[in-house]
């Protein structure tokens, strides 16, 4: 930084004992009597100079705090000298003032108070222009105080007021004095202004008062007011009522009042429920639209009710939880949602993830939550916001469409394509099991079609995939290659003579008549076995094994199974079943 006049840098760099920063107050304001200075209380509001301090014509600053009259976008710079001079003893900057802000002035605080009890605002001018065309002091409106004083007398009338008091509310002195205060005062905050007073006259301490003043043209000011007691004071006897204009803040916050507002009516109207959790999975918000995913609702249900009149969403008690919450979610569902939303707290990712919900009724919905890290601006995360749209009908949708892709539409076992790729991920497994398959093919099928036509083939069909399913075993995979061809999926079996059980039983099983609804039908199967290790063979080439083995068990004629591979005799007899 650089240092005041008459200070070695070096030695403002390293901080200043009292004796030089008094010196070099006094160098600067004999340099400068034109100078504006002020003294500053320890919190940074304007007091008197104080006699001990010599001056040489300069003029005093009034206000509340020199910071009041600097352009706002100068307002840092005078914060960062003032917190320098209290850590160091002096500091200084260019600043620019409201009653002139083309040209700047040189601001210097001095730390004077262990000689003098204050520390000394000093406001040089600069003839250094900003550049821009700016109209002269004399041609700009003064700035409008944000500062100002009452005197009151026990009874809350007024005594006397400052200049800066007439100037903010457009009274003349004499419109004011000796009107009881209430008169000023909205009738809203009275009530908060009536037990401040009579706190501030039994306790003697200073009472402060958010409340709203009318102007005299009729609008209402929001001030800050503070009480001071000075009744039976020497040469004092009243109440100091300071008052600082807050409108601007009051006027941010209404504005923010509002923009929440919006906000709120804008979740609510929303299709998606919103969740806000913080970093202890504590919600701090959700909207009615969550509620309705979470218990049934239909997605008008929020604006049902917000058009009634009711209020839809109400922000979270802090308490809740997130588990009390989503108590609705499936264990798989829940620790999915957990797993999610723990990595977003942690690691700031966004995750997505679908869970399931059981309804009170018992029904089933699903949901995709979007779970997005919220951030402060450090990078820090700070919580979660969390997207729950009601996907049930898409999810229905996508099962429907993966059960037609999986099954069968007449007998509801696998089709084609998905057996065929159930096996090859048999073949494929890392351990050493056993996969082997059955392949059967209906004997006298056609004349059914033939005869009794096409529907009662189709029910044939149907009751000959329901025996085979009763005929495999539990973890066993009943699929339909086409017409009357069949395929059964023999998962980790110990030897293939329990694969040659297996095909017995599916033998046994149809070749007893079917009762169809035009009478009874007699049939018989053909069925090749095959059995091969993980990763020896293909799914496709298994299944030619199986088929091979088919045509030898149709060549035979006697409805008994054939296992493929060398030395298997056709039709030898099974094992006994061990089911």
């Amino acid at each position: 930084m650089s240092s005041p006049v008459g200070l070695d840098p070096k030695i403002v760099a390293r901080g200043l004992d009292s004796q030089t920063v008094a010196r070099g107050a006094e160098a600067l304001l004999r340099e400068h009597p034109d100078a504006l200075v002020c003294g500053l209380a320890g919190n940074g509001l304007i007091v008197p100079v104080p006699q001990s301090v010599g001056l040489w014509g300069q003029a005093a600053i009034e206000g509340r705090a020199l910071i009041d009259g600097v352009v706002a976008a100068d307002r840092h710079t005078v914060l960062e000298a003032w917190r320098r001079a209290v850590e160091e003893g002096a500091a200084e900057g260019k600043v620019r003032l409201l009653v002139r802000p083309s040209r700047w002035v040189s601001l210097h605080f001095l730390d004077l108070r262990e000689a003098h009890d204050v520390l000394l605002g000093i406001l040089i001018p600069a003839e250094e222009t900003t550049g821009d065309e700016q109209t002269e002091v004399e041609d700009l409106p003064p700035a409008t105080p944000r500062f100002s004083t009452l005197m009151e007398d026990e009874g809350g009338s007024v005594l006397d007021c400052d200049d800066a008091f007439t100037t903010m509310f457009g009274y003349a002195a004499e419109e004011v004095i000796g009107k009881h205060v209430l008169d000023q005062i909205h009738p809203d905050d009275q009530g908060r202004l009536i037990e401040g007073w009579l706190t501030m006259l039994s306790t003697r301490r200073a009472q402060q008062t958010r409340l709203r003043r009318r102007r005299k043209d009729g609008t209402w000011m929001w001030v800050d007011t503070t009480l001071h007691n000075y009744l039976n004071q020497p040469d004092r006897n009243y109440v100091l009522v300071e008052i600082i204009d807050i409108s601007a803040e009051m006027h941010a916050q209404e504005a923010l009042e509002e923009r929440e507002e919006l906000l709120r009516r804008l979740t609510d109207a929303m299709p998606v429920g919103l969740l806000q959790l913080d970093t202890d999975s504590s919600v701090v918000y959700h909207n009615g639209r969550l509620l309705d995913i979470l218990n049934g609702a239909p997605a008008s249900g929020s604006r049902e009710r917000a058009s009634a009149g009711a209020t839809v969403d109400r922000p979270a008690a802090p308490a809740t939880s997130a588990g009390t919450l989503l108590a609705g979610l499936t264990e798989e569902g829940a620790t999915a949602f957990d797993a999610a939303l723990g990595e977003v707290l942690a690691e700031g990712v966004d995750r997505d993830v679908e869970v399931d919900i059981r309804l009170p009724d018992g029904a089933w919905r699903r949901a995709l939550t979007s779970v997005r890290a919220l951030l402060r601006p450090s990078g820090e995360v700070s919580g979660a916001i969390t997207c729950v749209l009601d996907v049930t009908d898409s999810a229905r949708a996508r099962q429907e469409l993966e059960r037609r892709a999986t099954f069968d539409a007449l007998t509801h076992s696998h089709n084609r394509s998905s057996i065929l790729a159930a096996l090859q991920q048999e073949l494929e497994r890392e351990d050493a099991s056993t996969t082997g398959v059955v392949y059967v093919d209906l004997d006298r099928f056609k004349p059914v079609n033939d005869k009794l036509g096409h529907a009662a083939g189709d029910e044939l069909l149907t009751l000959v995939a329901a025996r085979l399913k009763v005929a495999s075993r539990d973890d066993d995979v009943v699929g339909r290659l086409g017409g009357d061809e069949f395929l059964i999926l023999l998962r980790e079996i110990p030897d293939a003579d329990s694969a040659m059980r297996v095909a017995h039983r599916i033998c046994a099983s149809l070749s007893t008549p079917f009762e169809l609804s035009c009478g009874p039908v007699e049939l018989g199967a053909s069925t090749g076995v095959a059995c091969a290790s993980a990763h020896s063979m293909t799914a496709d080439e298994l299944v030619k094994l199986a088929d091979t083995a088919m045509y030898q068990s149709k060549d035979h004629g006697q409805c008994m199974p054939v296992i493929a591979g060398p030395g298997s005799p056709a039709g030898r007899e099974a094992v006994p079943d061990k089911r």
